[in-house]
């Protein structure tokens, strides 16, 4: 399945913390936190996620291992639903 890029998923975890673990992308400025959590229940477990966006050039690469979707096409990507809230709330929907 497809999914964004994430830190690790701690009962608590700090800015800092999870900051260091986010992608490096040529041409980006700063990571941007997004007002609010995402909220998500698993059968196991609930989370509540932090999300950051960014903006970078319009031909910067993917990092390895990685690709970039069009956002009118994420629709049709296999996400699983956490992913697919948190694009949501990166894009403020």
């Amino acid at each position: 399945m497809t999914e964004v890029p994430t830190s690790d998923w701690l009962a608590t975890q700090d800015d800092k913390a999870a900051l260091k673990q986010a992608v490096k992308l040529k041409g980006l400025s700063k990571w941007h936190r997004r007002v609010g959590v995402v909220t998500h229940v698993f059968t196991h477990f609930p989370l509540e996620l932090v999300v950051y966006t960014a903006t970078v050039p319009v031909r910067t690469r993917a990092p390895d291992g990685m690709r970039w979707v069009p956002i009118a096409t994420l629709e049709g990507e296999a996400l699983p639903n956490v992913m697919r809230k948190v694009i949501a709330h990166g894009l403020g929907e």
